[in-house]
């Protein structure tokens, strides 16, 4: 993908894969960057994603990947390192016909560090017109890439220069994305990415438009700090009293197994919030964190 955006003159992010430390290793001392990532050209979910300021640092992060498995099941035979860019990062969904690109929405992340990788810890909606650059830049990425019909999911860094894609998927957000577009924006990614494939008449009607957002959303990913077996579950139950709770995907029972959040797979659950009141959004955003952050939310009896 990256290639492709050099190719065609749309600022891009240096990067270099090899199946070995050492040629990796050299590729960042010649590269005149600051800062690296390192992970699987295979990466999903922020699994196996390092960040590193040195070559020795380059040179673990190599090492620890090229010993494992990725998500897939599939051992790492190669490795990416990428230039470090800074500055918060996007979400931006499309629906495209013909060629012709059609942004339905926006989000922005919040991350956290666990054990040295990045962490998902919130997802929250953005107004579209806010950001008429990244607009555009996604647009120009699409066109790059190929992308002429149906959804795409793009990551894209908002850097002091400008905007830059991480990735883009020929497909619709994943997870909760769908359902938090449902819930917040006056155009359905749904069945704008249903109309571009079979009613492209329909497409055109309801994207003459641009969306805005009836109320704003955010999802919080919750973490467990230690694997072990759940004792009980009070999600549901204490944030179903927050004024902004739409619903939550936690459904553990007791003796259920639970995993060490470290990763986007491992956060044990989702809360779902939408609010008119912005000020209100982010008091019970907050509020889902401190309860998740105290174990007040879920016990988990760590493993021996």
């Amino acid at each position: 993908m990256q290639s492709r955006l050099r190719d065609a003159g749309i600022r891009y992010i240096p990067h270099y894969k090899a199946s070995d430390t050492e040629s990796i290793v050299e590729w960042c001392a010649g590269s005149g960057l600051a800062e690296y990532v390192v992970k699987p050209v295979k990466s999903f979910a922020t699994d196996g994603v390092f960040f590193c300021s040195t070559l020795d640092e380059v040179r673990t992060a190599c090492r620890r990947l090229f010993q494992r498995a990725d998500f897939s099941g599939q051992a790492i035979v190669e490795v990416l390192v990428e230039e470090r860019v800074m500055g918060p990062e996007f979400v931006v969904d499309s629906v495209s016909l013909d060629g012709a690109h059609f942004v339905v929405d926006m989000f922005r992340y919040a991350k956290e560090s666990v054990d040295g990788n990045p962490v998902y810890r919130a997802m929250s909606s953005v107004e579209i017109d806010e950001h008429p650059g990244l607009v555009a830049y996604v647009e120009q990425a699409l066109t790059a890439l190929g992308i002429e019909n149906g959804p795409a999911h793009s990551e894209v860094i908002l850097t002091e220069d400008g905007p830059v894609l991480i990735e883009t998927g020929a497909r619709m957000h994943g997870g909760q994305g769908p359902n938090l577009v449902e819930a917040s924006s006056s155009h359905s990614l749904i069945d704008l990415a249903l109309a571009s494939r079979v009613a492209p008449d329909d497409f055109l009607r309801r994207t003459k438009e641009r969306p805005t957002l009836r109320q704003a959303v955010v999802e919080c990913f919750l973490f467990s700090p230690a694997a072990g077996t759940v004792g009980a579950n009070r999600v549901r139950e204490t944030c179903r009293e927050l004024d902004s709770y739409l619903f939550d995907t936690c459904d553990q029972a007791p003796g259920d197994r639970i995993e060490k959040t470290t990763d986007l797979i491992t956060s044990y659950g989702r809360v779902i919030l939408g609010n008119a009141d912005p000020t209100a959004l982010v008091r019970d955003m907050e509020r889902v964190h401190d309860l998740d952050r105290r174990g007040a939310l879920l016990d988990v009896v760590p493993d021996a």
